[in-house]
């Protein structure tokens, strides 16, 4: 059994890997998901030590640590002998989600049989192939810290609706690496921060605002960072792990050094490629 893995379904309809995480997620955006798994149903028997006429099931589960929920998202029954491709595909509501969302792809026995091999399995629902993947949404406000603060008092432009402070340390845990700060004097901010799905129609725009002024700033943090490159790696919940997965799954199609090469040639070209690929108001006008 072998897979490309999951895509995640963008708003042109074009499918990408699944990212290590989705920046700018929240409980208003649902998650269309899709795989192809390639099935040998003869090598599956023989290598679980299975009569040939075993029926097989190719299994989706996804779990949410936010929602706490645990879904059945797909099944299909496998009879029959030679290769499958099964192609599988499901989508999670945003209002069922949150935390990190896991997909566990299997391929069972699908009915309890009396094998008479007594290493082969039995039971329904035994594991004869596992595929693991999970995406973290960052858009869950327990990502990093928010605090609100008197801007004029602390020391930022007291004018300014809010601050994104990001650490240096690209290994440190993104809980103690980034914290949004709110000015307490910017009241129509606080307002629709508070409101959620309630929110008016100019709220929403100033939640859009903020949402995506804030993955801007991350990707812009990562192109800045020369200590950054396509190929660097860092554990899950890491600063370094967050800003590479913003610059992936906005803008899967660059480089970081075709975004340096960008900024540097063309400062307004990129600012206005970053905006775009964020897209700031896109679902709110």
């Amino acid at each position: 059994m072998t897979t490309d893995g999951w895509l995640l379904k963008q708003e042109d309809g074009q499918g990408i890997p699944l990212p290590p995480s989705v920046v700018d997620w929240d409980y208003q955006r649902d998650l269309e998901l899709e795989c192809t798994v390639e099935v040998d149903l003869d090598a599956a028997r023989e290598s679980a030590a299975l009569p040939a006429d075993a029926e097989l099931a190719l299994t989706t589960v996804w779990n949410s640590s936010g929602s706490g929920l645990r879904m059945l998202a797909a099944e299909e029954r496998l009879t029959g002998g030679g290769s499958r491709s099964v192609h599988l595909a499901f989508t999670v509501l945003g209002r069922d989600s949150g935390g990190v969302l896991s997909i566990d792809t299997q391929v069972v026995l699908a009915r309890h049989l009396d094998n008479p091999d007594p290493t082969g399995p039995r039971r329904a629902g035994s594991i004869l192939w596992q595929h693991h993947a999970q995406v973290r949404l960052q858009g869950d406000a327990s990502q990093f810290p928010m605090a609100v603060v008197d801007f004029a008092e602390a020391g930022y432009p007291e004018d300014a609706p809010w601050y994104l402070d990001i650490g240096p340390n690209l290994d440190a845990a993104t809980m103690g690496a980034v914290l949004l700060l709110v000015n307490s004097r910017t009241t129509l901010v606080l307002d629709a921060m508070r409101k959620a799905e309630k929110a008016t129609h100019a709220e929403r725009l100033i939640q859009s605002a903020l949402r995506q002024d804030v993955v801007r700033l991350m990707i812009e943090h990562a192109v800045g960072n020369e200590d950054l490159d396509d190929a660097s790696t860092f554990e899950p919940d890491t600063l370094g792990h967050m800003l590479l997965g913003a610059v992936r799954t906005h803008l899967p199609d660059m480089t970081l050094a075709s975004l340096r090469l960008m900024r540097r040639s063309d400062p307004s070209y990129f600012s206005a490629r970053v905006q775009s690929a964020v897209g700031l108001f896109a679902k709110e006008t």
